[in-house]
């Protein structure tokens, strides 16, 4: 194998693609290479990033083989309803990462474990803000407990920051195609631990704990920064509810308009017994920019899996690595964590 690696990005000229790129080519992690569909917008993001482009259609399998010669990792920032590519990655004994947050998409990757094996490649899922960040923080307050009950997650988005339009589209998907019983409870963000009201989202990391952690009683929560505006949306979802021809719409809206802050934070509690009496942890994460939090965290499973590669089969994120291992970088990017536990553990909220 080559002294130096090479990855390939696919939609590495994409909202987080070329944050990713940049990460890795600024700590000289390997060799960057910036692919997609559109040769032009790849020529142009690897021109001002300073690596190389290349050409790869997801949809079109005779692009691959081309695409992938001479690549050692794959790292895979757009949304993919199939895992054709994930296995013709991992087939030929490739490092496959992937940013997505979809847990249908997880699951069916998760099926190619023995493929992965077999031909020794290694797939990395949940990796970004969330899930990612969430898995990594829920894993460390489990590990301060004897045992685990259950655990919660919350999600704060700022308003006023840049979230892609892909990522905007999938947000309103799954508030229209919220249930009626949606509940709103009171979670608490920030070092003052103010509360915010949050909305029962299905968002990936609590499918995938409850397979990784075996913690049956995960759910997880979506805020805004504004409180305000969190209540008057969350009081408006009946008006949403099965209003897909509104997603478009509301998606160029909300891309256009900034309103709000950037920030973008995370509470987690975890509840359960500790020496035989119940015990409550709690981490909360407090940053700036929800898709500069997914890159980093990326750019670091990219460098923790080249530096000490994982066994073969198909892993996430919390199975190969710790909070410890990335909360200074993450501190030096100005995200802050703080970690509180107490006996007395409130009523789980899930």
């Amino acid at each position: 194998m080559r002294e130096e690696q090479t990855i390939l990005i696919v939609g590495g000229y994409g909202h987080v693609g070329t944050r990713i790129a940049r990460r890795l080519i600024d700590r000289r992690t390997g060799a960057v290479v910036i692919a997609g569909r559109d040769v032009d917008k790849a020529s142009q993001a690897a021109a001002q990033l300073g690596c190389c482009a290349s050409t790869i259609d997801l949809s079109d399998p005779c692009h691959w083989e081309h695409a992938l010669a001479d690549i050692d990792m794959v790292v895979v920032c757009i949304d993919q309803d199939e895992v054709a590519f994930a296995s013709f990655a991992l087939s030929r004994g490739l490092i496959y990462i992937d940013v997505t947050a979809s847990d249908d998409f997880f699951r069916k990757v998760e099926q190619l474990e023995d493929l992965a094996r077999v031909n020794r490649g290694c797939a990395v899922l949940s990796v970004g803000f969330a899930p990612g960040l969430t898995n990594l923080m829920v894993k460390a307050c489990a590990e301060r407990l004897d045992r685990v009950h259950n655990a919660a997650i919350g999600i704060m988005l700022g308003l006023g920051d840049d979230h892609g339009p892909a990522a905007i589209a999938w947000t309103l998907n799954r508030i229209v195609a919220a249930e009626q019983s949606s509940k709103v409870v009171e979670l608490p963000f920030g070092l003052k631990r103010k509360k915010h009201p949050a909305l029962a989202f299905d968002f990936a990391d609590q499918h995938v704990l409850r397979r990784t952690l075996a913690i049956p009683d995960t759910a997880t929560y979506l805020t805004f920064d504004s409180a305000a505006i969190s209540r008057l949306t969350f009081r408006a979802l009946p008006l949403l509810r099965g209003r897909v021809a509104a997603v478009p719409i509301l998606t160029s809206l909300l891309s256009r308009m900034r309103f709000g802050s950037k920030r973008a934070a995370l509470s987690i509690t975890v509840t359960g017994t500790r020496k035989g009496e119940p015990w409550s942890v709690t981490t909360l994460y407090e940053g700036q920019r929800e898709a500069e939090i997914t890159a980093e965290v990326a750019a670091l499973a990219v460098e923790r899996v080249l530096s000490v590669r994982p066994a073969a089969g198909v892993h996430h994120l919390e199975t190969l690595m710790k909070l410890d291992d990335i909360a200074a970088q993450l501190h030096d990017e100005g995200g802050m964590t703080h970690l509180s536990e107490g006996r007395c553990c409130p009523p789980f909220i899930g």
